[in-house]
């Protein structure tokens, strides 16, 4: 049997990069998916090449986005079992004297409290899942210890530090009722992480198989694939 099969997945940022190769690795293990993103174009292309796959256009940082994903699960589906909130941004390397004043408020909207927004509008379909899951892409960008040691792209850095700390919560507060766990998925060739990144973006996607795969007991970590790591 394929690892997916009758597992009803959520995930953003599905047009492009992590999310592009998650929707065609999840639909061939036997996944539905519904996939948001901004680009129609892009998500028509995956429909039309995925049974599957749903698309659904709408921007993460739009606080409305979660009534609008939740009429469409409840709609095709009734509840689901995995969320995915793989849709992030990261535009400037230097440090904070060097980035524009708003960029921190930009990548905490759409880095960690879009993530908030979306998880709490869609909880109470994900509760009533088989073996409820939320997956948080975050980075090792954001870890305690990289934060210390490697102060460029503070903005980005310091909103995947408050997503893991965002997983840590939820995964408290869900404990028993859903699996919260945070991912670094590794550098990759994605719009975010550039061209020089060692890794290719399907990667990305096969490490976010594995911690799917993990026991529905494994909550409140950070991992690498199967690798658990420290935050």
């Amino acid at each position: 049997m394929k690892q997916l099969t009758g597992r009803r997945i959520v995930l953003t940022g599905a047009s492009r990069g992590i999310g592009r190769e998650a929707v065609a690795l999840f639909a061939e293990e036997g996944a539905e998916i519904i996939g948001i993103a901004r680009d129609e174009a892009k998500l028509s292309e995956l429909a039309k090449r995925f049974p599957n796959f749903q698309p659904l256009v709408g921007d993460i940082t739009d606080r409305g986005l979660g009534a609008r994903v939740a009429r469409v699960v409840e709609q095709r589906w009734g509840a689901f079992d995995a969320l995915i909130n793989n849709a992030a941004i990261q535009n400037f390397n230097g440090g904070f004297h060097d980035e524009p004043l708003d960029t921190l408020e930009k990548n905490l909207l759409t880095n960690v409290l879009s993530v908030h927004w979306l998880t709490h509008a869609l909880l109470p379909l994900l509760l009533v899942g088989r073996e409820p899951r939320i997956i948080n892409v975050s980075s090792g960008a954001g870890k305690l210890d990289v934060l210390k040691s490697e102060p460029n792209m503070p903005a980005y850095r310091l909103s995947k530090f408050a997503l893991n700390g965002l997983s840590i919560l939820y995964a408290g507060d869900l404990k028993g009722k859903v699996a919260v766990n945070a991912l670094d998925p590794g550098w990759l060739k994605t719009d975010l992480g550039g061209p020089n990144a060692p890794g290719e973006p399907v990667d990305g996607a096969r490490r976010l198989l594995e911690l799917l795969s993990q026991p529905f007991e494994v909550s409140g970590g950070f991992w690498y694939g199967a690798e658990a790591i420290e935050f």
